[in-house]
């Protein structure tokens, strides 16, 4: 679930993203809440209609950008939270926008939005904040060796989910393990690294211990075998503990004042001896399977650079298009764009909070890890 509150601002360390994942925000120091891909609107944000010559870029171009990750989303709309009294529209609303998007030639496309959806900026007093991830590719093996030593976790079989509506209690889930007829924690990330695994229990093998961690803080990635080929891996869980930005330790502690992955990276590689310390103050662990995808978001569809944002659930339903007008922070161009609310993240909260996904690769991480900056969102809601 690409889905994931990844992301501070320093997009790669403050959060944890998004990829194809579920979900969970700790709720007290022993149990966390469990919150679904497809997330539950809780809140409805501060609205201010607009009208699409408002939106600066908008264009024909946009309108047939965005179509396939559209269409992608259309499949996996959730009903439970597009009812008919749902301020985003409904269900059936949303059914029957999606067929008709589907037989709309492309040179009809503008029009299409322009006739059937009104543009809605959330929180127009705020100034927003919008972040970016990506999904690494990283050298690993499937047979550990003195180079591959790294290991790369299955979801483990004790790993148990609650849900709480099962005993008549609100919130949507707990994590944990069972000991002693008690569900208690899972381990924390130290505790989970200083076991050894079973070889059953590993997924694949990498050679780095700071790729590994990073991969985490994705969701998703690509692992590149000896041989050239390439291996797509999700997000399974993770162990229920709350994510700890370890970019905000180091500039709490003076050590960084620009916090980018760059920025962290280099620090690592200056300061091995504190490497471990380092990545354990994050106590968050994620687990992984094989995607037939390369990124999968929490909304269950592929990710598309530059076209699936991430987004706080509770504001704004998965699967609806949106409107992003910011800036890309390493370029300083202009980043206006139709986009879908496809994904979240362990630190995208609010109305007017976004994480960008960038794609794979090293120009998408030169792009995601220094992203922050302010800007406008805005929500495509039925006429």
């Amino acid at each position: 679930m690409i889905s994931a509150y990844l992301h501070h601002r320093y997009s790669l360390f403050r959060h944890h993203r998004p990829v194809s994942r579920y979900i969970v925000k700790c709720a007290s120091a022993l149990f966390t809440l469990l919150i679904s891909g497809c997330g539950l609107l809780t809140t409805t944000p501060e609205q201010k209609p607009v009208k699409f010559s408002d939106l600066e870029g908008w264009s024909q171009e946009q309108a047939i950008g965005v179509r396939p990750a559209l269409l992608n989303s259309c499949q996996r709309l959730n009903r439970s939270v597009l009812t008919e009294k749902s301020p985003w529209g409904s269900y059936q609303q949303w059914q029957s926008l999606c067929k008709e998007l589907v037989q709309t030639p492309d040179r009809q496309l503008k029009a299409f939005f322009e006739q059937n959806f009104v543009p809605v900026r959330l929180s127009p007093q705020d100034r927003g904040l919008f972040t970016a991830y990506y999904s690494p590719v990283i050298p690993g093996n499937v047979t550990p060796s003195e180079e591959y030593s790294v290991p790369l976790l299955k979801l483990p079989h004790d790993l148990v989910k609650v849900r709480l509506a099962d005993f008549g209690l609100s919130g949507q889930g707990l994590v944990g393990r069972v000991e002693k007829g008690f569900l208690k924690p899972y381990g924390s990330r130290a505790e989970i690294d200083q076991q050894t695994p079973k070889d059953s229990d590993v997924l694949l093998w990498l050679n780095s211990t700071v790729d590994k961690f990073f991969l985490q803080v994705q969701g998703s990635g690509n692992i590149e075998l000896p041989d050239g080929k390439i291996i797509h891996v999700g997000y399974a869980g993770n162990n229920g503990h709350n994510y700890v930005a370890i970019g905000k330790i180091l500039k709490q502690k003076g050590e960084l004042e620009d916090v980018s992955m760059q920025t962290i990276q280099t620090w690592l590689e200056q300061n091995p001896d504190q490497k471990e310390w380092l990545l354990t103050q994050n106590p968050r662990y994620i687990f992984f399977s094989f995607s037939d995808e390369g990124a999968i978001t929490a909304q269950g569809v592929p990710a598309n650079s530059r076209r699936t944002l991430a987004v706080d659930p509770s504001y704004i339903p998965l699967g609806l298009p949106v409107w992003l007008d910011t800036r890309l922070t390493a370029t300083g161009e202009k980043f206006q764009q139709m986009m879908v609310a496809q994904d979240t993240g362990s630190a995208i909260k609010g109305p007017a909070r976004g994480d960008i996904y960038m794609g794979f690769g090293k120009d998408a991480a030169l792009l995601a890890g220094p992203q922050q900056e302010p800007g406008k969102l805005y929500v495509l809601i039925p006429r």
